[in-house]
């Protein structure tokens, strides 16, 4: 067994903000503690007791625990798998966090190293805390090859979550991530999980070629195993991008399957977000009167207030559609309404805004310069409204003769365009 000594001080030290010269006071020099944090040498017994009480970590140097290694491995991946396929993350993060003080976990390099990976994939989750994926990026040098390939997708999740990295550095440490993913030694069920984690990846970047093609194999991974969550998932993910390839009955097709799915396994938390992609094809097919009416449906059966949001943004563009002016302003009182003064949803004030300045102040001054502001603010992580914002804000400044500016803005749209494309 490769004991862990050295990477459990890194990190339990690093987690109370506590400096080296501190730590190594009157135990060692700061360059032998250096050295055992990195791994580069086995300290004697009573240096580490005397290392563990100063961390206040109760650590077992005196019983070997190497024959439960892999029972404990099993039970963290286990669990880890249990909870991603069934989409019930916040459930089975709490039966892993247990593991933090478990002496086998503490005492092995390998098991420790599987917690903290296992811990950072909870961390990106709703509700999970990022600060294990911190954790872990202390001690990367010590990751397996297969170890590493986890780690660098979570890091993609994350600087796609937090904006912490340019779209082009992101992309290219996705790529990576597929390439090494190809000869890695993964489980099945994981390279399934990950498969659709960089299709959803891919999806947000606009890359909707490659975003199909890694759903795809999730997709019958997730079917023969009857993962019911993750094919409904799947098939959204595919149907939204063949809706932005523009191949509408075949989007159509993949949320009819995915409703199938829910229908008959009562997981009526998805038909929110289904009703509303089928809205959204219906929309743009030219069927205004079904789409509205898909749109209403997602509206009455989504919970929480920025779920209701994405429906009022597509009812108000169906009444623009419509040119129901009445019917905008409707939904534009529904919509601030729903917002409030909730920070977190911010976003939709600089959608809102546009309507207002459009058809109720009917100002094209400030249409333009909410419009502006829209395009600066999602230009950061949204290329979908920004590309609408900014064909919209090329055609308002042509009209009122600033045809250089417009030019500018169109030239952007285009090279989102090319991108998709």
């Amino acid at each position: 067994m490769e004991y862990n000594f050295g990477n459990l001080i890194k990190v339990e030290r690093m987690r109370k903000n506590m400096k080296q010269s501190v730590l190594a006071r009157g135990i060692c020099s700061i360059s032998y503690l250096s050295k055992i944090e990195n791994n580069q040498t086995t300290p004697s017994d009573e240096v580490l007791e005397l290392i563990f009480e100063r961390l206040e970590l109760d650590v077992p140097l005196y019983y070997d625990f190497s024959e439960k290694i892999d029972q404990t491995k099993k039970e963290i991946r286990d669990t880890l798998k249990e909870a991603l396929l069934s989409r019930q993350e916040e459930k089975y993060f709490k039966r892993i966090e247990k593991f933090k003080t478990n002496p086998v976990v503490l005492q092995s390099k390998e098991l420790y190293v599987t917690l903290l990976i296992t811990l950072a994939r909870f961390g990106i989750t709703p509700g999970g805390n990022v600060q294990y994926l911190i954790e872990v990026g202390w001690i990367k040098d010590q990751l397996s090859n297969d170890d590493r390939i986890r780690y660098d997708l979570i890091q993609c999740i994350y600087m796609f979550l937090y904006q912490s990295a340019d779209r082009e550095t992101t992309v290219n440490l996705l790529e990576k991530v597929g390439k090494d993913m190809a000869d890695s030694g993964l489980p099945d069920w994981e390279k399934a999980d990950m498969r659709y984690v960089m299709g959803a990846l891919y999806h947000r970047f606009t890359d909707y070629s490659q975003a199909i093609d890694y759903v795809k194999p999730a997709l019958e991974y997730f079917q023969e195993n009857f993962c019911l969550e993750r094919i409904i998932e799947s098939h959204m993910i595919i149907g939204l991008s063949f809706k932005r390839r523009k191949r509408y009955t075949t989007a159509l097709e993949h949320y009819e399957k995915a409703a199938k799915v829910a229908d008959k396994a009562n997981l009526n938390d998805y038909y929110g977000m289904l009703y509303n992609n089928m809205g959204d094809i219906y929309f743009l097919i030219g069927d205004q009167e079904k789409a509205q009416q898909y749109f209403l449906d997602s509206f009455n059966v989504k919970e929480g207030a920025k779920s209701k949001l994405y429906s009022v943004m597509s009812l108000l563009e169906v009444n623009v559609a419509q040119n129901d002016i009445e019917g905008i302003m409707k939904w534009l009182t529904v919509g601030y309404e729903l917002k409030g003064n909730k920070e977190d949803l911010i976003e939709f004030d600089f959608h809102f805004d546009i309507y207002v300045n459009k058809y109720k102040k009917c100002d094209q001054n400030e249409l333009i310069h909410s419009l502006k502001k829209a395009v600066d603010y999602f230009e950061a992580y949204d290329e979908y409204y920004t590309h609408k914002y900014a064909l919209w804000l090329s055609r308002e400044l042509r009209s009122s003769g600033k045809y250089k500016l417009a030019t500018e803005y169109y030239e952007k749209t285009i090279s989102m365009m090319s991108r998709w494309e």
